[in-house]
């Protein structure tokens, strides 16, 4: 079976969770990156990697900063290059920017406060109707015709996952050309700008689609438990693309089976 490695830094807070989100909802080994034990494995033996939330190395300097130039995220930038599946969320999101996998930056809340509430975002609707190019985010799932008008309908206007950040404010590059082109790769929205983000942009990913990066945390709408499920989106869409198995039972196979029905919330 391939592997799903999460880098975990100090000051990460959001690990187990993640681990077990993935863990618990597809047929992958998640394991925490242990570099003595993983440098070795080659890319197709890796599932995905995610970088989770928290606050690495204590946010010094800036969010991210200190763990980008780590040996963890040396690794990270390598198998992104070769075409591995990377989400980075919250801080996993500050931290993708900083290494440079994607762009722009993430700086305080525009309200200067520290939020931790559910919050809407939605699926950019233009992404959605191009979803078969070659530019297709592998962490968003395709839709069947059946399925297809109804979710994009649905997760074009709103879903709910929780937010818990101080500096979740992302601002692209200064470039002109640069920024243009980080806000053609935006393809989730916030529908109430809590963190002042430009053009209310809630994540983003790179120009081949494998990179993804996020603030709100989907891992934290993914069980009925601690209400609601919509954060599972994205483990379906990884579960498409590279083809990795959903465990019987699980939160996952409940969701999927939802939108069969056409009751995805």
């Amino acid at each position: 079976m391939k592997k799903t490695l999460l880098p975990v830094f100090p000051g990460t807070n959001c690990e187990k969770e993640s681990l077990l989100w993935i863990a618990s909802n597809l047929e992958t080994e998640a394991e925490f990156l242990d570099l003595a034990k993983h440098s070795s494995l080659k890319s197709e033996e890796i599932d995905a990697i995610f970088v989770p939330g928290g606050f690495s190395y204590g946010d010094y300097l800036r969010a991210g900063a200190i763990a980008a130039r780590s040996e963890e995220m040396a690794f990270v930038k390598k198998r992104a290059a070769e075409g591995v599946a990377i989400l980075g969320i919250c801080n996993g999101f500050q931290i993708l920017c900083e290494t440079g996998l994607l762009p722009g930056a993430l700086v305080k809340n525009i309200t200067r406060r520290y939020h931790h509430f559910p919050v809407s975002i939605h699926i950019d609707s233009a992404y959605l109707n191009k979803m078969n190019s070659s530019k297709k985010c592998v962490w968003i799932p395709e839709f069947n015709e059946n399925e297809q008008e109804e979710l994009q309908n649905e997760f074009s206007t709103h879903f709910r996952v929780p937010l818990s950040c101080g500096m979740g404010n992302w601002l692209p590059p200064v470039d002109e050309i640069a920024r243009s082109q980080a806000v053609n790769n935006a393809v989730i929205y916030y529908n109430h700008n809590e963190n002042g983000s430009y053009k209310s942009i809630a994540g983003i990913t790179n120009d081949s689609g494998t990179v993804l990066g996020m603030m709100p945390h989907p891992e934290r709408a993914s069980d009925t438990a601690v209400g609601g499920t919509d954060g599972l989106i994205f483990l379906l869409g990884i579960s498409q693309s590279r083809n990795i198995k959903i465990r019987v039972g699980s939160e996952l196979e409940k969701f999927v089976e939802k939108i069969k029905m056409g009751r995805a919330h």
